[in-house]
């Protein structure tokens, strides 16, 4: 049975993505990870960029619910563990063509996040 699990720069686009939504629900460090800058130094080095907002989330997570973003950020927080790549550890350098697979990657769980937002203010 072939594997079709996502590599692990695909996954550590969509899990900063989901870093970067909780961040913005909760108004957490001015929103860090939602800078080009902090994109570009997370794609190179997902382990040194990653490490610390993926240990603060439940920081995110409360602020977001203090702001009333309670049922979306939990959302999104449960997203988190099968975002996590496969090796024990967050990749510490990414190539080229690993950071081009982290964006998609992100843009995809972005995407995802978004419409499932809408599906629940939908209802």
């Amino acid at each position: 049975m072939p594997d079709d699990r996502p590599t692990d720069a695909h996954l550590c686009g969509q899990l900063y993505a989901a870093l970067e939504v909780l961040q913005r629900l909760g108004d957490i460090g001015f929103r860090a990870l939602g800078r080009e800058e902090s994109r570009q130094r997370a794609a190179r080095r997902p382990r040194t960029e990653m490490t610390v907002p993926l240990h603060t989330v439940g920081k995110s997570l409360y602020w977001a619910r203090l702001r009333g973003h309670g049922a979306e950020a939990g959302a999104v927080f449960r997203t988190i563990p099968d975002l996590m790549p496969a090796a024990r550890d967050l990749p510490a350098a990414l190539s080229p063509d690993q950071r081009k697979e982290f964006f998609r990657g992100r843009q995809e769980q972005l995407d995802a996040l978004a419409k499932a937002a809408a599906e629940t203010a939908g209802r």
